[in-house]
This record gives C-alpha cells, sequence and structure tokens, in this order.
C-alpha cells in the first residue's frame, strides 16, 4: 500500500509538470503559427497520445515469458523490456494516463486557440458551429487512432515491448545487437 501511495504522489507531480511544460510549448507554438501550422501541431499532439496509447496497451497485454527466455540468453534489448514487463502497471499507467490525457487535454487547449485562429477567416459559419467542428474533429481522431492503436498493441505488443526494451537499452548506455 506504501508503493502505490508513494507512486500515486510521484505521478501527481510528474503529470503536473509535464502537463504544464507541454501545455507552455504548445500554447506557444500555436500563438505563433499560421493556421495550417497550428493544424500539424495538434496533429503530432494526437499521434503522440495514439503512439503512448498503443506502447501502454502492449505493456499491459503482453506475456513475460518470452522475454525472460530472451534475457536469459543474454540479450539486452529484451532484459530492458522484461524489467519495464515487471512493473507494466506504472508504464501502461505512464504511457495511458499521464502521456496520452495530458495529449488529450492540451489537444483541447489547442483546439480552442485554433479555433480563434479561425474565426478571424470569417467562414460563412457561426461561430458556435466552427467551435462544435474543431472540437469534434479532434475527439474524433483521438478516439479513432486509439480505437486503431489498440488493435496493433494487442496484436503485435511482444514486438512493441521488445521495441521499447530496444530504445531502453540504448539510452542506457547498452549496445547489444541481439
Amino acid at each position: 500500500m506504501k508503493v502505490i501511495k508513494h507512486w500515486t504522489i510521484k505521478i501527481f507531480f510528474m503529470t503536473l509538470f509535464i502537463s504544464a511544460g507541454v501545455s507552455v510549448a504548445a500554447e506557444y507554438f500555436i500563438s505563433n503559427l499560421s493556421l495550417l501550422a497550428s493544424i500539424g501541431i495538434l496533429a503530432a499532439l494526437i499521434a503522440v497520445g495514439v503512439v503512448f496509447d498503443i506502447v501502454g496497451v502492449a505493456f499491459a497485454s503482453c506475456d513475460q515469458a518470452p522475454f525472460i527466455a530472451m534475457s536469459a540468453k543474454k540479450n539486452k534489448k529484451a532484459h530492458s523490456a522484461l524489467k519495464m514487463l515487471k512493473n507494466a502497471d506504472v508504464v501502461s499507467n505512464f504511457c495511458n494516463d499521464v502521456i496520452g490525457d495530458i495529449c488529450g487535454i492540451v489537444s483541447g487547449a489547442a483546439g480552442a486557440s485554433i479555433t480563434l485562429k479561425a474565426l478571424v477567416f470569417d467562414f460563412p459559419f457561426p461561430d458556435l458551429v466552427v467551435s462544435i467542428a474543431i472540437s469534434a474533429l479532434i475527439a474524433a481522431a483521438t478516439v479513432a487512432g486509439k480505437a486503431w492503436g489498440k488493435t496493433i498493441a494487442l496484436k503485435r505488443n511482444k514486438d512493441i515491448v521488445l521495441a521499447i526494451g530496444s530504445i531502453a537499452n540504448f539510452f542506457s548506455g547498452g549496445r547489444d545487437k541481439g
């Protein structure tokens, strides 16, 4: 129970600082870019949320057994993946809830900024229609992307976990070719 409480407090502050940083960066870029470039930033935020959702679901659904076997054969990438798999709840929470939710929330805020930019162009639609259309498109793209991603994550969870293990191994200084 103490570990859960510690993680909850830690994740609260991590989320607070990451979301503040991402929000500031997104607002800065969106306020200083053209409408089209701002839409590109928004699309990137949605894509990041979808990718992290894929990783979170892959870790939550992946069996450790193949990674135990690969790790026993001195595969450092599998060893890195196995260490993360042993904490799949934390990895999944970070990917799905911290990064995924931050991207979702910041996407909504970015959508509001884009709506204001779009209204400057005097579209032949009422302001409310433009605002609702942009919000609905953001929600639809996010939900559809995550639905697509979950299918991939469940079918290819071992490959995804091993790829993340490779990335973790690389950044931890390991250079295993196995």
